[in-house]
C-alpha cells in the first residue's frame, strides 16, 4: 500500500482531516504545473489549483482507488480547468486575439538570418499552444509539457487513446505549421517529451 492510500484511508476511515495538509503539500506544485500548463495564467491556476484540492477533499470518500489519488487529483485539476475555459469564453477569446497580435508582430520583425536561442523558441512556442483551440491546447500541454502518456490523457479527458493520438498529432501538425511560417525550426519542446 502506498502513502497516498494510508493518509486517504487515514482521513476517510479515521476522520482525520489535519492529514490532508501532508496530500496538499505533496501534490500542490503538481497540480499548479497541470492547471498552468491548461490555463496559462498564474492567478487562475492557482485559484484552480485550490477548488481542486477543496473538491478533492470533499468528495473523497467517493475514490474507489486511494493509491491513484494523484492521478485523481489531476483529473479533477483538468476538469475544472477545462470548465473555467469554457465559462470564461470572453476572456479565451481575447487570449487569443492577444497571442495572434504578438504573433503578427513576432512574424513581421523575424528575419530568416535570425538564430533564436532555445529560450526564446520556447517563449514562441509556448504562446504558439495558447492560441490553439482548447482541444489542441488540453492534450498538447499534457503530452508535451506535462509528460504524460496517451493513456493517461485519454483516462483524465473521457477520451479513448486512439482520440488522444489523433488530437495531438492534428495539434502538433496545426503547431508545426504555424511555428514553421514563423521561421522557428527544430523545435525541441516537442520533441523532448514525445516519447
Amino acid at each position: 500500500m502506498n502513502d497516498d492510500a494510508t493518509i486517504v484511508r487515514r482521513i476517510v476511515e479515521k476522520d482525520d482531516s489535519s492529514a490532508y495538509g501532508d496530500l496538499v503539500e505533496k501534490y500542490s506544485n503538481l497540480v499548479f504545473g497541470t492547471c498552468l500548463g491548461i490555463l496559462g495564467n498564474r492567478e487562475d491556476a492557482a485559484d484552480i489549483a485550490q477548488e481542486a484540492f477543496v473538491k478533492a477533499y470533499r468528495i473523497l470518500s467517493d475514490l474507489r482507488s486511494p493509491e491513484k489519488f494523484s492521478l485523481w487529483l489531476r483529473r479533477i485539476a483538468i476538469g475544472l480547468s477545462k470548465n473555467l475555459i469554457r465559462s470564461n469564453s470572453r476572456r479565451s477569446n481575447h487570449l487569443r486575439k492577444l497571442a495572434d497580435r504578438e504573433s503578427d508582430a513576432a512574424e513581421s520583425a523575424v528575419e530568416p538570418s535570425l538564430v533564436l536561442s532555445a529560450r526564446e523558441q520556447d517563449g514562441i512556442v509556448r504562446r504558439h499552444i495558447f492560441s490553439l483551440p482548447e482541444r489542441y491546447r488540453t492534450v498538447i500541454v499534457l503530452k508535451y509539457l506535462e509528460g504524460l502518456r496517451n493513456a493517461d490523457i485519454a483516462s483524465f479527458l473521457d477520451l479513448s487513446e486512439r482520440t488522444v493520438k489523433t488530437i495531438a498529432f492534428e495539434a502538433k501538425r496545426l503547431l508545426l505549421a504555424r511555428l514553421k511560417k514563423e521561421g522557428v525550426l527544430g523545435v525541441s519542446i516537442l520533441r523532448a517529451r514525445s516519447a
